[in-house]
């Protein structure tokens, strides 16, 4: 096999695809969607009324000079003498909404059109004041009801397989299935978007009969492997881009909240979950391209493509499907086997590992099974392929591939 020609078609590939709008499209879509999202924010953000509504207080003095003095609810209060003027008041749109308490039960009523207000936080201050009430009917002095109310510190850590400790509770188990959740969907929309790639790429020439041009000055194995090379670097171009983006914007906007709302999402986040993840992914798509190389090989012309692709696009679904009823599940034996097979393992593995429900050890096995795999694609995958890439089957493409496979331990090419 000639490294130049080889280097050849992978550089053709690679250019031809670089310069399309396809490839930019794939790169710019996912960006585009986030800059979108945080700019409708912003947005609305910006034109929200920030006017605080007014809220009558019926015949309840005490309580509305606690209100007023506590500040910590953004309403304005003012106290009426009954409930028909705070009725009145609210009919003739004065006020926004009125308060009423008895002893042993406080009641708010809002108009629809008022202001936004934070039911919990004055939920909390009146708790707060009825407590105040309480304690001076009972007479307890100030130290002896903060001894009364104080509550103990408790703090929630998880420990993992790795050694690691980290801050436990609600929050955290959201912050995980999120992370896991979105490396499923990234993961997911990279293979399809590759898989399409190479799957056009090899039907195009099929289709438009160059390939038989192609294969007078080359061999199969050089159009085989050069392009798919070209593609990978295609990927690794990809995601080379995004690590530029993500750089650029934790130097340049490293304050912004929703900055800052990711990177404490990825909080405990290393450089070897890092490294090993882009490992598991890049080791991924080569799978599944050479996977769909050898399947588009069996195609007569682009009317068939998607026919030939779809079960490869299921296989990937099932590490996307799985990374959303991971959280929680970390002795689930049935999860936990499918992170070590390949076309599987690429989206559950780093999912895995960024629940901690993993460790480095299993993720170098789940990469070294992938590496094994890749090995016998290329080896067995490209037998495949020159029985099929100058065959042209009428009929259904299940059939040509069931005949290809006959042969594919055959030495005999």
């Amino acid at each position: 096999m000639s490294k130049r020609q080889l280097y050849l078609v992978a550089h053709q590939t690679y250019l031809n695809r670089f310069k399309t709008f396809g490839f930019w499209s794939v790169v710019l879509a996912p960006l585009l969607i986030v800059l979108a999202i945080v700019g409708i924010t912003l947005i609305m953000d910006a034109t929200q009324s920030h006017k605080q509504p007014t809220v009558a207080v019926v015949d309840n003095q005490p309580l509305n000079n606690y209100l007023k003095q506590n500040h910590t609810v953004k309403a304005k209060f003012k106290n009426v003498d009954s409930l028909a003027t705070a009725k009145h008041d609210l009919k003739q749109d004065r006020i926004d909404g009125y308060l009423t308490s008895t002893p042993t039960s406080y009641a708010l009523k809002m108009s629809v059109n008022a202001e936004n207000l934070s039911e919990t936080t004055l939920q909390t201050t009146i708790d707060q004041y009825h407590m105040l009430s309480q304690a001076d009917k009972l007479h307890l002095t100030p130290n002896q009801l903060n001894s009364l109310v104080s509550k103990p510190d408790f703090q929630t850590s998880i420990y993992s397989k790795s050694g690691k400790s980290s801050q436990g509770g609600q929050a955290t188990d959201r912050a995980n299935q999120m992370l896991s959740a979105a490396l499923g969907i990234f993961i997911f929309i990279f293979l399809t978007a590759y898989v399409g790639m190479i799957s056009q790429e090899i039907a195009n020439e099929k289709s438009s009969r160059i390939m038989e041009i192609l294969l007078a000055v080359t061999s199969p194995g050089i159009q085989f492997f050069g392009k798919l090379l070209g593609i990978a670097g295609l990927a690794i171009t990809h995601g080379l881009i995004y690590l530029v983006v993500v750089g650029v914007t934790a130097i340049f906007f490293g304050d912004n909240q929703f900055v800052k709302l990711i990177k404490d999402l990825l909080t405990g986040v290393d450089a070897k979950f890092a490294v090993m993840t882009g490992l598991l992914t890049l080791i991924g798509i080569f799978l599944y391209m050479i996977l769909t190389a050898i399947v588009s090989a069996m195609v007569n012309d682009l009317s068939q493509v998607q026919q030939a692709v779809s079960p490869i696009t299921y296989i990937a679904m099932i590490g996307y499907i799985l990374t959303f009823v991971l959280n929680g599940q970390p002795n689930n034996v049935f999860i936990n086997a499918l992170s070590y097979v390949p076309f599987i393992s690429q989206t559950l593995m780093p999912a895995r590992l960024g629940l901690q429900y993993a460790n480095m050890a299993d993720a170098f096995i789940a990469l070294a099974l992938e590496i094994i795999v890749l090995i016998f694609l290329a080896r067995y995958g490209l037998r495949v392929y020159k029985r099929n890439v100058l065959t042209y089957n009428d009929g259904n493409i299940t059939k040509a591939a069931l005949l290809s496979l006959k042969g594919l331990f055959s030495k005999k090419t």
